[in-house]
């Protein structure tokens, strides 16, 4: 580095990048019920899929759309 004020920059420019590339999610509320619907919804037609991208494509809080996976998982209405 040349000067404090390059590595500002390079840091700058990193942080930018960054953040083009994030994505907003806005998250819904869901009851469980709704939840569990919506999940086997999204699912249906899809061979496989993170559990990541259902909650950010349904707007869910990550625990509960693992909280859903989980149950729906152990009832065998999906395979994990």
């Amino acid at each position: 580095m040349r000067s404090r004020t390059e590595f500002v920059e390079r840091a700058v420019e990193t942080y930018v990048d960054e953040l083009r590339e994030a994505r907003i999610v806005v998250v819904k509320e869901w009851t469980e019920a709704k939840a569990r619907a919506a999940v086997l919804r999204f699912l249906k037609g899809r061979p496989a899929t993170y559990v990541t991208d259902i909650a950010e494509a349904l707007g869910m809080e990550l625990d509960l759309a693992f909280r859903v996976v989980g149950a729906l998982g152990k009832e065998g209405k999906i395979v994990g």
